[in-house]
């Protein structure tokens, strides 16, 4: 087979696999603590998002130990404690349900249902713009609330150890290594952290990083919403002749820096073979993996997985979410380019996790 170039997407799951807390439940599990401990020492917490008061003004409160998940800064506001929550933003609050009913949350896909909920209203043109802003004011704090979170796990990266990847996967071994020797490969890098970098996995020049850079926020901003531009409704939103709509639409976030760019003209170039690697390939990021997959020099597609303990796996899962990511009358062009399931190509996980 022809050696071609690599193009290696690195998702959530790779740095979960280090044991960084970088799910969208470590964030808010951060965000809602750091809340909580900011009432106290002044009493009051305020934001687009919630707001928590003390109803005992000028009670010095103490506490021997101080909650650190979501479940437990809830915990507290039950029954006669002296804090009280308030939900300033009924989209946040939904994103809470969510992640107590389901364990699991994606803030991305929430911000796009409200988005369309609110275009859809049956309620004055004055009233739906007024929602939208709020809406985008609210996860704008999101944003910025996520930016500091990043900061601080970047500070974790140092305690965390590399992968065995030699031992745990062949296939990305090799990968890694050719990057090591200089050979033509790059990383498109859909996470916010230093951890490629930090861990000596890539170079700088190799690593483009798509969505933006919590420790270079100013070159490289936050690229933070919604990348489904073949959602029927999304032309709807775009015919509607106002902008507020298209605010947290990422496509229009990829034009803040060069990084799309880099992109295309990697794949412009020369044949080259995707490896997925801890991307879920959700619908979030549709329009860019619709444009690397049915790309004419798109040679092939490897998808390495995460495997519990109990045997269990990922694999089917992303090829599901792949699959959306062809256009119908592709689906052909889809088999012809995801490999089968390799069990060299499960990603090791640290000890820790």
């Amino acid at each position: 087979m022809e050696e071609t170039n690599k193009l290696i997407l690195i998702g959530n799951g790779f740095d979960l696999a280090h044991g960084l807390k970088t799910s969208y439940k470590d964030y808010l599990d951060w965000y809602l603590s750091k809340a909580f401990q900011q009432s106290i020492s002044n009493n009051k917490y305020n934001d687009s998002l919630i707001e928590i008061d003390n109803i005992f003004i000028g009670m010095n409160i103490h506490y021997t130990t101080l909650p650190k998940t979501m479940e437990e800064v809830l915990n507290f506001f039950k029954g006669n404690s002296p804090q009280k929550i308030k939900y300033n933003s009924p989209f946040f609050q939904s994103i809470i349900n969510s992640l107590k009913s389901k364990n699991w949350v994606d803030i991305e896909y929430y911000y796009y249902k409200q988005l369309k909920q609110y275009f859809f209203s049956e309620t004055s043109y004055n009233n739906k713009i007024k929602m939208v802003r709020e809406l985008n004011n609210q996860f704008n704090c999101i944003i910025n609330e996520l930016s500091e979170y990043i900061k601080y796990v970047n500070s974790t990266i140092k305690d965390v150890s590399p992968l065995e990847i030699k031992q745990g996967s062949k296939n990305l071994s090799i990968a890694f290594e050719r990057a090591k020797k200089g050979q033509e490969i790059k990383f498109l890098n859909f996470n916010y952290t230093e951890t490629l970098v930090a861990k000596k996995y890539a170079k700088e020049d190799d690593i483009i990083y798509i969505h933006g850079r919590a420790a270079d926020l100013i070159n490289n901003p936050i690229i933070f919403g919604y990348g489904d531009e073949s959602d029927p409704v999304y032309q709807n939103i775009e015919d509607s002749g106002e902008n507020i709509y298209l605010e947290h639409i990422k496509s229009f976030g990829y034009f803040q820096t060069e990084n799309y760019h880099k992109v295309l003209n990697y794949i412009d170039s020369a044949p080259f073979t995707a490896f997925i690697v801890g991307h879920s390939c959700g619908l979030s990021d549709r329009i860019l993996l619709n444009e690397i997959f049915e790309h004419p020099n798109c040679k092939a597609i490897e998808i390495f997985f995460y495997e519990t303990k109990s045997g269990t796996n990922n694999f089917r899962d992303i090829t599901f979410e792949i699959s959306r990511h062809f256009k119908p009358n592709n689906k052909n062009m889809m088999r012809r380019k995801v490999g089968h399931k390799n069990i060299k190509n499960i990603i090791p996980q640290n000890p820790n996790v």
